[in-house]
């Protein structure tokens, strides 16, 4: 059996495809035993990996060989390796990194949408003219764009704190998504007494 080193690559020193014929592969070959011959001004090492490459892939069953070879690890998952990310997370062994400049990020950003939402909501509903609904739609979406995005940052300002203190307790945590969605709440109330009045 013909020894093979993995770490060469024998299609691209004959100049063929992975799927090359043993006629392509043979037909390459001849070609740049032609101009890599030694009497043809060529060097002994091009013309010995040549013939190398020529002996690996001319065999079909070495050529397996080393085409299984070059072929990148798998990595075979089964239910063994399966976890459980909140009992990992209680135990510290999971760590999420959770830069400061996301949160940053997600509050300007939920800032922006309210911020947006609101002065245009209200201009739309005090001039009151049909045609102006879609940017009645528009105000409300920026409204809830915002909102969600004020708890996405509000549940990473959790994350943090789980890093910073893991055994923080979770009425903290409570207390803060009861009062969000009761924020949440008096923002869609607020919009709709405003449409309603106006």
């Amino acid at each position: 059996m013909t020894k093979f080193d993995p770490d060469k690559d024998y299609y691209k020193v004959l100049g063929v495809s992975r799927d090359a014929t043993q006629e392509d592969i043979d037909r390459a070959y001849r070609l740049e035993a032609r101009q890599r011959h030694p009497d043809s001004g060529g060097s002994e090492e091009d013309m010995k990996s040549l013939n190398e490459a020529r002996d690996v892939l001319s065999d079909p069953q070495t050529r397996n060989e080393y085409d299984q070879a070059r072929l990148p690890p798998r990595v075979e998952y089964s239910a063994s390796m399966a976890f459980d990310a909140e009992a990992a997370s209680q135990q510290g062994t999971l760590k999420i990194p959770v830069s400061s400049g996301d949160l940053a990020g997600l509050v300007i950003s939920a800032a922006a949408c309210l911020g947006v939402g609101f002065p245009l909501l209200a201009l739309v509903e005090t001039q009151w003219v049909f045609f102006l609904w879609p940017l009645r739609l528009m105000a409300l979406g920026a409204l809830v764009v915002g909102s969600f995005m004020a708890h996405s940052a509000m549940s990473l300002k959790h994350r943090q704190m789980i890093e910073d203190d893991p055994n923080r307790s979770r009425a903290r945590f409570v207390f803060d998504e009861i009062a969000f969605w009761i924020f949440f709440l008096a923002v869609i109330a607020a919009a709709a007494l405003l449409i309603y009045f106006t």
